[in-house]
């Protein structure tokens, strides 16, 4: 029964299909309606791609600045830390020691025997009318190359004023980028 009455719907179906007259869609639009739409597409993805090239070298940009700010900073404290290298030793060596001269009359007799980063101090000492100048530059042995310059000056009077300045650099060669910075200590002792 289930097999005749399947049967009836199909017929029922295609009868009432039959009646009816078949229909065409033109899938073409006309041309009046492309008018305003017209390169929409193109025009769009041309402005998305330029604003993404635009966001794009902007980051690089910026990435660029923050690099270039961060090698600086990292040169600056490499310098600074020659410079605190160096103003230590000569701290050491004129406090401790008394390895520079006091006077302007012991300036000619006193040799220097310092040693700082296993490196012996080379000084040129020269004289004013009261004060003695004890230049030394020390390299430091380290993997940057850095080094630093020890000014240390000698003015007796009542009390001995010794101005010590150190002034260290990244790097001792004269090609790269270099940086320096400086220390300046100033210690007055009683004679």
């Amino acid at each position: 029964m289930l097999k005749n009455f399947k049967s009836r719907i199909f017929l029922f179906c295609s009868s009432a299909f039959r009646n009816l007259q078949p229909t065409t869609y033109n899938l073409q639009p006309s041309p009046r309606s492309l008018q305003p739409n017209r390169g929409f597409a193109m025009l769009f993805s041309v402005l998305i791609s330029s604003l993404l090239v635009v966001i794009g070298l902007s980051i690089f940009n910026i990435t660029l600045k923050e690099l270039t700010i961060s090698t600086s900073g990292r040169e600056s404290q490499t310098a600074f830390y020659a410079a605190n290298s160096g103003m230590e030793c000569a701290l050491y060596w004129d406090l401790k020691e008394k390895a520079f001269a006091t006077s302007t009359t012991d300036y000619t007799s006193q040799q220097v025997n310092a040693v700082c980063n296993a490196e012996r101090v080379n000084t040129s000492i020269s004289r004013g009318a009261t004060t003695v100048t004890t230049a030394s530059n020390i390299p430091v042995t380290d993997s940057n190359g850095s080094c630093f310059d020890i000014i240390i000056s000698k003015t007796p009077a009542s009390q001995m004023t010794t101005t010590i300045e150190s002034r260290g650099k990244n790097i001792c060669g004269s090609s790269g980028r270099r940086v320096e910075r400086g220390l300046k200590a100033t210690i007055v002792t009683n004679m």
